[in-house]
């Protein structure tokens, strides 16, 4: 008796492990995965950077490096927003995904929105539920039948200004943004600024 007991405790154990070896296993495969989609993306992104010359429109590098994001964090959406010094607001000038064209031209003040407080603050915002976050200014999605679920929003500051705000908009797993992706976005966004600046500073003195 005692050992038809001992017998199926073992079952139960062996069939606990093999559950979570399988589940350690789909773990490691996600893993790998992502660890594939972040090295072609930054290949991708190695090879723009290589045939970029100073003669270039500077929104060709700008468009990869959103794609980039997009690719790394595996999102929906992606969009580039810069400042307009004349008017004070934040101009859509790239748009990447379902949005599509529809949001390009696109204006609003430079300090609505998470965008807007990411660009005034200087700081990334990261919102896994906007319709909890007051800053969230849904006008924009209204504007063009779009839904925005989550996002980081990502100033774009070189020598201490601000130019811009990229933003990566809905995981396409549904899953939260987290601090990991937010530095990966923050080193695209420090290319995306330098090239801005670089670009400014070519201009004014060419």
């Amino acid at each position: 008796m005692s050992s038809g007991m001992g017998d199926a405790k073992l079952v139960r154990f062996l069939q606990q492990e093999c559950s979570r070896l399988q589940d350690e296993k789909q773990l490691l495969l996600d893993e790998v995965h992502a660890l594939r989609r972040y090295i072609r993306a930054l290949q991708d992104l190695q090879e723009t950077v290589h045939r970029f010359t100073p003669e270039q429109d500077v929104l060709a590098l700008l468009g990869e490096t959103l794609i980039c994001a997009m690719r790394l964090l595996d999102t929906v959406d992606g969009s580039l927003m810069l400042i307009d010094e004349e008017s004070d607001e934040l101009v859509f000038v790239l748009v990447h995904g379902t949005a599509g064209e529809a949001l390009i031209g696109q204006r609003f003040d430079r300090r609505q929105g998470i965008a807007g407080w990411a660009a005034e603050h200087a700081e990334p915002v990261i919102v896994n539920d906007v319709y909890t976050d007051t800053r969230f200014f849904p006008e924009l999605d209204e504007r063009v039948g779009f839904e925005t679920r989550s996002l980081i929003a990502m100033p774009l500051a070189a020598r201490g200004k601000v130019m811009g705000v990229i933003e990566v908009i809905n995981k396409r797993s549904g899953e939260k943004f987290t601090d990991d992706d937010a530095s990966l976005l923050a080193i695209l966004a420090t290319l995306s600024a330098s090239a801005l600046d670089y670009a400014s500073t070519a201009e004014s003195t060419g």
